[in-house]
């Protein structure tokens, strides 16, 4: 007869998943394939909002800067970099790259144009 005990049963801890960067270990975080190509401003205004909502709930949890911890802070303060990095900084490349593109497409038929009016 097996015999029952009131110890809690452990907490679930799913194995470490291959980092998706060299310098970063994901413990919760999993990137299944995916049977189609998602759509990129779908996928970009998602995450947009995932991160407003995030930022929000910290935000209701500290009413005021003195009720957060020094390490509390400085964590927030590292995740918020690396958010800035991953996100921040290649949709502004990305959007930098298309306004060039743009600029020198628009040059082009300029230049076109007063060419052809000076011959």
């Amino acid at each position: 007869m097996p015999t029952t005990t009131n110890t809690p049963p452990p907490p679930f801890m799913p194995p470490p998943i291959p980092s998706l960067t060299p310098e970063s270990e994901y413990l919760y975080l999993s990137t299944p394939p995916l049977p189609f190509e998602p759509d990129y401003y779908e996928t970009f205004a998602t995450l947009c909002d995932v991160l407003i909502d995030a930022y929000s709930r910290v935000l209701s949890l500290v009413s005021t800067p003195a009720a957060c911890a020094q390490g509390v802070g400085e964590a927030f303060l590292k995740a918020d970099g690396k958010v800035r990095r991953v996100v921040v900084a290649g949709v502004t490349r990305e959007f930098e790259e298309a306004c060039r593109g743009a600029v020198k497409r628009e040059i082009g038929v300029l230049g076109k144009e007063i060419l052809s009016g000076i011959m």
